[in-house]
Order: C-alpha cells, then structure tokens, then sequence
C-alpha cells in the first residue's frame, strides 16, 4: 500500500509488496471487495426461487419472466472484460466504486418495481453494475497483496465466486417463504441496498487509489463487436432450452461463436498497429493462462451443471421442496468456501500440483454420485457428503489454478486476467445449465425417480469425463514454467 505522499506515483507504478506495518486497513479493504462481490455472485440466482412469487404478484410469466431472471446474467457475462479494461484506464478503486452505485441502485428499483418493465430494466443495470465492479475485485487484490498475504486474500475470492450462486439461492427462498411484512418477493433485492450503501460510503477510505497503465482511448469497436458476439452466443445458451431449441439458436450460436473469432482477429490486428486493444492478446500467450483458463472452465461448467440438475433432481424428480433443495446444495458450496479458505495453508511445494490432484478426484467423486444414484437411488447419508468432496475438490482446483496464474503476469496484464477468469467463470456456469440441464432433461422425461436418478448421473458421468480434459490441462499449467520477471516466489 502506499503513503498518501506518493499516491500519484503509485497510479503508473508496478505492484508493491503489501504494507505489513498496516494490516488492519488490508482485512478492511479485502473485506469490502468481498462484499461487493458477494452481491454480485448471489444475484446470479437469488431470484430463482422467487419465480412463483414474482407470477402472483406482477403477473409475470412465460418470456418475460426468463428475461427477468436472466437478464441480469446476460448483462454481467457480457461486459465484464470491458469493465476490466475501464478499471486500468480510470482507477480500480473508482470503477469498483461506480459498480457499487449502480448495482445498489438498481437493487432497489428491482425491489420497488411496481411492474415487469421496471424490473427488467432494474436487473439489466444491476448486471451492468457488477460486470464493471467484479474484474476490480482480483484486480485490486493482485496489485494490493503479495506472497502468502496474496495466496490467502485469492483464496477468500475464490470463496466467494463459489458460493455466491449457491447461498443467493437459499437466502432467495428463506426471504421469500417468510414473506416479511407482506412483502414478498421484494426483500431479495432489498437486502442489498444497506450493504451497498455501507460499501459506497467506506469504499473510498479503505481502497487504494490504483489504476494500470494508461493507453489509448477505449477501443470501442472491440466493446462493440465482443458485446455483440456474446450476446449471440448467451442469449441461445440462456433461451434455447424453453424454446425447444428452435433454428435461430443454432444461428444466434454459431454467429457468435465467429463473431468471437473475428472479434479476437481484430483485436490482434490493432495490437500488431500499435493501438489499445480492449483485450491485449499478449496475457492469453502467457505460460500457463490458456491451460489455466481452460481448467477454470471445465470447473464451473461442471458447477453450472450441478446447480441446475441437483434442484430438477431433487424437486421435480423426487418431490422435495426448493427449500429443501438449495440446503442440499449448500453442501457443496460449503465445500468449495471450505476448501478456499483453507488451501493457501498448504506448503508451496504441494500447490504446484495441487490442481491437477484436485480435478481429478473431482472426477472420481462424480462418477461416485452417478454410480450411487443409478444403482441405490437417494441415499442423504452417502450422496450429501459427495456433493461435500466434489465442492471441496472444486475450490481447490479453482483457488488453486487462479493463484498460479496471477504469478505468471506482469502488472500491465492484471485487468486481462481479472476480465478473463470472471468472463470463463460466468460464461461456464451459462453453458454447464444450458448443456448438462439439456443432457438431464432428455433422460428424465417422465419424471419418474428411476429415470431422474439416470439423468443425475449422465450429468455427473459428463462431468467426471471433462475433469479428464482438466487433468491434461492442469497438468499442463503444473509443467509449464515461467514467472514474469520481478514476480514474488
């Protein structure tokens, strides 16, 4: 950290060991980062499990119901990257800071909404507002901390990325089933109004004023063309399945998949010309990014996967209540939270391999959970705790895998690394509902408990080949030497 006499030379400069003499104000500025992105992660799903509530009482349903509960994924996925990019330009601490407004603003628009329009615009700008304040979030930590000090704040991150989703859907069904004050749905929103506005107000003293290298002007035709591509490629991810997949998915796919694609060639292009790309393509060439991405991915596809066919399995398939359903599912949560707390404690000459260990017993505890429901059905007593293993071995590749890579990049590549892993991050969870949700409904078409119990287990069977892949992947992350020159050890 630095002393305010030298915060101007701090904006431009490279990243400083973390200040020992002044913990106290690093626990306070890591916990104000973790709040904003614990808004941000539990309003991916916080709320689902108000659907009905929102049909009584706003009379929403059908597409438009999708697009409220959606909407505000597809608008956090698709500008993150740029959020990161503006966070170099023009200050984490200040962009972190506009996010917050937004998303609180927007929270209590939602939670004021007197009809469908006024919410969807509302989860539009909450979307908007946490895609510009998460990439701030690993940003910050990486430029602010270092060492072990670094290892245990990005295992807190780690943390929080995983259970967001999961405890906004419990605490999504614990507001609405108590339905405080005959407010129903609202309270869901509402909560994050007096946490946003303790966050603005402390925001400014507690973080530091960083930013990157200043470059050019934003490149607006890369906002442009990857906001674009994106969202021809989530919308059909998000839809597809209500629609019975129907011609222009496959067409809203495939054209952003090559607007990706062109996306990428263009921004290579401007790089090559000396210009400012939104997305600088030299961190992705970096030793290690790819593999680690790539492990990152199948990660929470994975989790995506679960989180969608755990509560069909439970609910539709065997009669349980939401309730009932997002609790079991907060075992494996509590393992990931667990499991990200706990890993920087482990000695440096185990976390090299510690991803590829982890995805791989990953793999096995799925194929475990699919075996066990095929042959014995539900059984709580042995399928809770595995849910627990696949969670804990989860957060240890995640946390894991995110620690190794942000050793491998120097400073003017941190806003590429925050925008990449929360984009990976949100797009996985985005194609593990829509695949692995598609796999599971296929088989558990009459709803019976016998073919839900074969569904779960192709989705954890799926799920247990593609930790093959991130084996292969970590493997290559663990064996792929190269720290930036100036990295701590």
């Amino acid at each position: 950290m630095t002393t305010a006499a030298s915060a101007q030379t701090e904006l431009a400069a490279p990243a400083r060991p973390a200040d020992a003499a002044r913990p106290q104000r690093h626990r306070w500025m890591l916990l104000f980062l973790l709040l904003g992105q614990g808004m941000a992660a539990m309003d991916t799903s916080i709320i689902n499990v108000a659907a009905p509530a929102l049909h009584d009482d706003l009379g929403i349903s059908g597409a438009l119901l999708q697009i409220a509960v959606a909407g505000y994924g597809l608008a956090y996925a698709v500008f993150l990257i740029t959020g990161a990019r503006l966070g170099n330009d023009h200050g984490y601490r200040r962009l972190f800071v506009l996010g917050i407004a937004l998303f609180t603003g927007a929270s209590l628009a939602c939670g004021l909404a007197p009809d469908v329009s006024w919410l969807i615009a509302g989860r539009l700008v909450q979307g908007l507002g946490a895609a510009i304040l998460v990439p701030q979030v690993l940003s910050l930590i990486q430029r602010s901390f270092d060492g072990a000090q670094r290892a245990r704040a990005i295992g807190y991150y780690s943390m929080i990325m995983g259970l967001g989703s999961a405890a906004g859907q419990v605490l999504g069904g614990v507001l609405v089933s108590a339905d405080l004050f005959g407010t129903s749905w609202r309270p869901a929103f509402l909560i994050n109004v007096p946490i946003g506005i303790a966050v603005l107000m402390c925001a400014r003293t507690v973080l530091p004023p960083l930013t990157g290298e200043r470059g050019a002007r934003l490149d607006l035709v890369g906002v442009a063309a990857l906001s674009g591509a994106m969202l021809l490629a989530l919308v059909p991810l998000t839809f597809g399945r209500e629609v019975g997949w129907a011609s222009w998915t496959w067409l809203s796919l495939l054209a952003g998949v090559l607007g990706l694609g062109l996306f990428l060639l263009y921004e290579k292009r401007l790089g090559q010309r000396g210009g400012s790309p939104l997305l600088n393509l030299e961190a992705l060439v970096r030793p290690g990014i790819r593999p680690g991405l790539a492990v990152i991915a199948i990660g929470f596809t994975g989790y995506g996967g679960w989180l969608f066919a755990t509560a069909l399995y439970l609910q539709s398939g065997l009669g349980r209540s939401a309730l009932v359903s997002g609790a079991v599912f907060a075992a494996y949560a509590f393992g990931f939270g667990i499991a990200n707390v706990n890993w920087s404690k482990l000695p440096a000459r185990l976390l090299r391999w510690t991803p590829t260990t982890a995805i791989a017993v990953m793999g096995i505890v799925n194929l475990a959970f699919g075996w066990m429901a095929m042959h014995a059905g539900w059984q709580p007593a042995v399928m809770v705790p595995l849910m627990f293993l696949a969670g804990s071995s989860h957060g240890l590749t995640f946390g894991t895998t995110v620690n190794q890579m942000t050793q491998r990049v120097p400073p003017a590549h941190v806003p590429v690394l925050s925008g990449l892993v929360t984009t990976s991050v949100q797009l996985s969870i985005v194609v593990g509902i829509a695949v692995l949700g598609a796999l599971y409904l296929s088989e558990a078409v009459t709803g019976s408990a016998a073919a839900s119990s074969s569904a779960i287990a192709t989705v954890t069977f799926s799920i247990a080949a593609a930790a093959a892949l991130g084996v292969a992947c970590a493997w290559r992350l663990a064996t792929t030497a190269g720290k930036p020159e100036g990295s701590s050890p």
